[in-house]
Protein backbone atom coordinates (compact mmCIF):
# COMPACT_ATOMS: atom_id res chain seq x y z
CA UNK A 1 0.00 0.00 0.00
CA UNK A 2 1.30 3.48 -0.87
CA UNK A 3 2.67 5.39 2.05
CA UNK A 4 0.81 8.65 1.96
CA UNK A 5 -2.55 9.13 -0.43
CA UNK A 6 -2.92 12.48 -2.11
CA UNK A 7 -5.88 13.83 -3.18
CA UNK A 8 -6.40 15.59 -6.67
CA UNK A 9 -8.99 18.38 -7.18
CA UNK A 10 -10.19 18.57 -10.95
CA UNK A 11 -10.94 22.05 -11.80
CA UNK A 12 -14.28 22.60 -14.27
CA UNK A 13 -13.17 25.18 -16.79
CA UNK A 14 -15.67 27.52 -18.31
CA UNK A 15 -15.40 28.78 -22.05
CA UNK A 16 -16.22 31.81 -22.79
CA UNK A 17 -17.63 32.69 -26.42
CA UNK A 18 -17.93 36.26 -27.71
CA UNK A 19 -20.43 37.23 -30.52
CA UNK A 20 -20.05 39.79 -32.86
CA UNK A 21 -21.28 43.75 -32.41
CA UNK A 22 -23.92 42.51 -35.21
CA UNK A 23 -23.02 45.12 -37.16
CA UNK A 24 -21.11 44.28 -40.62
CA UNK A 25 -17.65 43.91 -41.61
CA UNK A 26 -16.23 46.15 -44.63
CA UNK A 27 -16.04 42.85 -47.38
CA UNK A 28 -18.88 43.64 -50.57
CA UNK A 29 -21.37 41.09 -49.27
CA UNK A 30 -22.35 42.61 -46.63
CA UNK A 31 -22.64 39.18 -44.51
CA UNK A 32 -22.22 39.28 -41.06
CA UNK A 33 -18.65 38.03 -40.02
CA UNK A 34 -18.85 35.07 -38.13
CA UNK A 35 -18.20 34.71 -34.11
CA UNK A 36 -15.05 34.73 -32.99
CA UNK A 37 -14.45 32.19 -30.16
CA UNK A 38 -12.03 33.30 -27.71
CA UNK A 39 -9.19 30.17 -26.46
CA UNK A 40 -10.41 28.83 -23.24
CA UNK A 41 -8.54 30.36 -20.06
CA UNK A 42 -6.98 27.85 -18.05
CA UNK A 43 -7.37 28.02 -14.42
CA UNK A 44 -4.05 27.09 -12.82
CA UNK A 45 -4.46 24.13 -10.35
CA UNK A 46 -3.83 24.67 -6.84
CA UNK A 47 -0.55 22.92 -5.47
CA UNK A 48 -0.86 19.89 -3.54
CA UNK A 49 0.84 20.47 -0.08
CA UNK A 50 2.98 17.82 0.73
CA UNK A 51 2.71 14.89 2.93
CA UNK A 52 3.75 15.61 6.48
CA UNK A 53 5.61 12.77 7.31
CA UNK A 54 4.62 10.67 10.29
CA UNK A 55 7.63 10.20 13.09
CA UNK A 56 9.20 7.22 12.73
CA UNK A 57 9.94 5.06 16.22
CA UNK A 58 13.36 5.20 17.17
CA UNK A 59 14.27 1.41 17.78
CA UNK A 60 16.88 0.16 19.59
CA UNK A 61 16.38 -3.45 21.96
CA UNK A 62 19.96 -3.10 23.50
CA UNK A 63 21.29 -6.14 25.48
CA UNK A 64 23.69 -3.95 28.04
CA UNK A 65 26.70 -4.86 28.83
CA UNK A 66 27.73 -1.61 31.07
CA UNK A 67 25.56 0.87 33.18
CA UNK A 68 26.84 4.07 34.54
CA UNK A 69 24.87 6.66 36.23
CA UNK A 70 27.22 9.66 37.43
CA UNK A 71 24.84 10.66 40.06
CA UNK A 72 25.22 8.41 42.29
CA UNK A 73 28.99 7.15 41.04
CA UNK A 74 27.67 4.32 39.60
CA UNK A 75 29.71 2.67 36.93
CA UNK A 76 29.80 -1.07 36.40
CA UNK A 77 29.59 -4.91 33.76
CA UNK A 78 25.34 -6.19 33.42
CA UNK A 79 25.63 -9.30 33.24
CA UNK A 80 23.56 -11.86 31.07
CA UNK A 81 20.39 -13.52 32.81
CA UNK A 82 19.03 -16.70 31.97
CA UNK A 83 15.45 -17.69 31.96
CA UNK A 84 14.43 -20.66 34.40
CA UNK A 85 11.97 -22.29 35.96
CA UNK A 86 9.96 -20.59 38.90
CA UNK A 87 10.31 -22.49 41.60
CA UNK A 88 9.55 -19.26 44.39
CA UNK A 89 7.50 -20.50 47.65
CA UNK A 90 5.79 -18.03 49.26
CA UNK A 91 6.04 -17.53 52.74
CA UNK A 92 3.60 -19.08 55.18
CA UNK A 93 0.33 -17.16 54.75
CA UNK A 94 0.77 -15.74 51.63
CA UNK A 95 -1.44 -16.55 48.49
CA UNK A 96 0.70 -18.96 45.41
CA UNK A 97 1.28 -17.01 42.22
CA UNK A 98 -0.14 -19.98 39.69
CA UNK A 99 0.67 -17.95 36.58
CA UNK A 100 4.38 -17.36 37.04
CA UNK A 101 5.82 -20.20 34.67
CA UNK A 102 9.51 -18.34 34.80
CA UNK A 103 11.49 -16.06 36.31
CA UNK A 104 15.09 -14.81 35.70
CA UNK A 105 17.98 -15.15 37.49
CA UNK A 106 19.26 -12.53 39.38
CA UNK A 107 23.00 -12.63 40.75
CA UNK A 108 23.82 -12.35 44.31
CA UNK A 109 26.39 -9.40 43.39
CA UNK A 110 26.31 -7.19 40.73
CA UNK A 111 23.67 -6.44 38.02
CA UNK A 112 21.83 -7.86 35.22
CA UNK A 113 19.74 -7.91 32.16
CA UNK A 114 17.98 -11.28 30.06
CA UNK A 115 19.77 -12.81 27.36
CA UNK A 116 16.58 -13.39 25.43
CA UNK A 117 14.57 -9.83 24.33
CA UNK A 118 11.90 -11.05 25.85
CA UNK A 119 8.05 -10.07 24.78
CA UNK A 120 6.38 -7.17 26.28
CA UNK A 121 9.64 -5.49 26.47
CA UNK A 122 10.39 -4.05 22.98
CA UNK A 123 12.88 -1.32 22.85
CA UNK A 124 13.81 -1.40 26.16
CA UNK A 125 17.00 -2.75 28.31
CA UNK A 126 15.96 -3.83 31.42
CA UNK A 127 18.56 -3.69 34.35
CA UNK A 128 18.27 -5.75 37.55
CA UNK A 129 19.75 -6.26 40.85
CA UNK A 130 19.82 -6.41 44.87
CA UNK A 131 19.26 -3.25 46.75
CA UNK A 132 20.93 -5.16 49.29
CA UNK A 133 22.28 -9.17 49.95
CA UNK A 134 23.26 -10.73 53.62
CA UNK A 135 23.20 -7.47 55.00
CA UNK A 136 25.78 -5.86 52.26
CA UNK A 137 24.09 -3.02 50.18
CA UNK A 138 24.29 -4.05 46.47
CA UNK A 139 25.03 -1.71 43.02
CA UNK A 140 21.58 -0.56 42.97
CA UNK A 141 21.03 0.50 46.85
CA UNK A 142 21.62 3.75 45.84
CA UNK A 143 19.10 3.76 43.02
CA UNK A 144 16.39 5.67 45.71
CA UNK A 145 18.74 8.63 45.58
CA UNK A 146 18.42 9.17 41.37
CA UNK A 147 15.66 12.22 40.33
CA UNK A 148 14.26 12.94 37.19
CA UNK A 149 16.33 14.77 34.87
CA UNK A 150 19.70 12.62 35.79
CA UNK A 151 21.45 10.92 33.29
CA UNK A 152 21.93 7.28 32.58
CA UNK A 153 24.40 5.86 29.90
CA UNK A 154 24.53 2.43 28.88
CA UNK A 155 26.79 0.50 26.86
CA UNK A 156 25.54 -2.26 24.67
CA UNK A 157 24.41 -4.50 21.63
CA UNK A 158 21.44 -3.95 19.37
CA UNK A 159 19.74 -7.67 19.58
CA UNK A 160 18.59 -7.75 16.60
CA UNK A 161 21.69 -6.21 14.43
CA UNK A 162 24.65 -7.29 16.62
CA UNK A 163 25.85 -3.45 16.20
CA UNK A 164 27.83 -2.56 19.34
CA UNK A 165 26.14 0.43 20.84
CA UNK A 166 28.70 2.61 23.67
CA UNK A 167 27.97 5.29 25.18
CA UNK A 168 24.15 5.64 24.79
CA UNK A 169 22.07 8.20 26.98
CA UNK A 170 19.54 8.47 28.68
CA UNK A 171 17.41 10.62 31.13
CA UNK A 172 15.60 9.54 33.94
CA UNK A 173 11.93 10.71 33.50
CA UNK A 174 10.43 8.51 36.98
CA UNK A 175 10.68 6.18 39.45
CA UNK A 176 7.54 3.86 40.55
CA UNK A 177 7.11 1.97 43.89
CA UNK A 178 5.28 -0.77 42.82
CA UNK A 179 4.85 -5.07 44.43
CA UNK A 180 5.03 -7.94 41.82
CA UNK A 181 1.92 -7.18 40.02
CA UNK A 182 1.78 -3.96 39.27
CA UNK A 183 5.63 -4.09 38.47
CA UNK A 184 4.61 -6.42 35.43
CA UNK A 185 2.06 -4.57 34.32
CA UNK A 186 4.31 -1.15 34.36
CA UNK A 187 7.45 -2.78 32.03
CA UNK A 188 5.30 -4.61 29.93
CA UNK A 189 3.65 -3.53 26.75
CA UNK A 190 0.69 -5.65 25.60
CA UNK A 191 0.02 -4.45 22.90
CA UNK A 192 2.34 -1.95 19.54
CA UNK A 193 1.19 1.11 20.64
CA UNK A 194 1.95 0.75 24.62
CA UNK A 195 6.20 0.01 22.31
CA UNK A 196 7.86 3.46 23.59
CA UNK A 197 8.80 5.58 20.70
CA UNK A 198 12.43 6.30 21.53
CA UNK A 199 14.21 3.61 23.99
CA UNK A 200 13.99 3.30 27.29
CA UNK A 201 16.09 1.89 29.98
CA UNK A 202 14.25 0.22 33.04
CA UNK A 203 16.24 -0.31 36.05
CA UNK A 204 14.79 -2.50 38.47
CA UNK A 205 16.00 -3.52 42.76
CA UNK A 206 13.96 -4.54 45.93
CA UNK A 207 12.07 -2.21 48.63
CA UNK A 208 11.02 -4.79 50.78
CA UNK A 209 10.92 -8.29 50.72
CA UNK A 210 7.70 -10.07 51.91
CA UNK A 211 7.06 -11.92 54.90
CA UNK A 212 6.15 -11.70 58.24
CA UNK A 213 8.55 -8.91 59.60
CA UNK A 214 10.41 -8.01 56.97
CA UNK A 215 11.54 -4.30 56.77
CA UNK A 216 11.92 -1.76 53.70
CA UNK A 217 15.31 -1.81 52.70
CA UNK A 218 15.21 1.25 50.65
CA UNK A 219 14.24 4.66 52.72
CA UNK A 220 10.69 4.58 53.01
CA UNK A 221 9.84 8.06 53.75
CA UNK A 222 12.27 9.21 50.66
CA UNK A 223 11.00 6.89 48.55
CA UNK A 224 6.98 7.91 49.02
CA UNK A 225 8.10 11.53 48.66
CA UNK A 226 9.63 11.25 44.91
CA UNK A 227 8.21 8.05 43.46
CA UNK A 228 5.09 7.29 42.07
CA UNK A 229 3.14 4.64 44.05
CA UNK A 230 1.46 1.94 42.10
CA UNK A 231 1.55 -0.62 44.43
CA UNK A 232 -2.38 -1.79 44.26
CA UNK A 233 -3.99 -2.27 48.08
CA UNK A 234 -2.24 -2.07 51.33
CA UNK A 235 1.51 -0.99 51.32
CA UNK A 236 2.32 -2.44 54.89
CA UNK A 237 0.87 -6.16 53.21
CA UNK A 238 3.40 -8.07 54.17
CA UNK A 239 2.73 -10.18 51.53
CA UNK A 240 3.52 -8.04 49.32
CA UNK A 241 7.15 -7.60 47.55
CA UNK A 242 8.07 -4.30 47.21
CA UNK A 243 9.86 -2.85 44.42
CA UNK A 244 11.68 0.16 42.78
CA UNK A 245 11.20 1.00 38.75
CA UNK A 246 13.58 3.81 37.54
CA UNK A 247 12.27 4.79 33.67
CA UNK A 248 15.14 7.13 31.54
CA UNK A 249 14.20 7.62 27.94
CA UNK A 250 17.00 8.39 25.43
CA UNK A 251 18.16 11.76 25.23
Amino acid sequence: MPAWLRLYVAFALCVTVACGSGGTDNDSTGTQAPPTARPPTEVPASPTPAATPTPVPLRKDIQATRLSIPAIGLDAPVQRSETVPYVYVPPPGCPLRPDDTSTVTVPNQGIATPVENLEGLENKAWIYGHSRWLGVAGLLFRLQDLNPGDEVVVDGVERGTGERLERQKFVVDGLYLTDVDSGGTLINATKPSEIPSKPQVILQTSVREDGPGKQWILDRDKLLSKSKNLVQGDLNDTCKYLLLFVFATAA
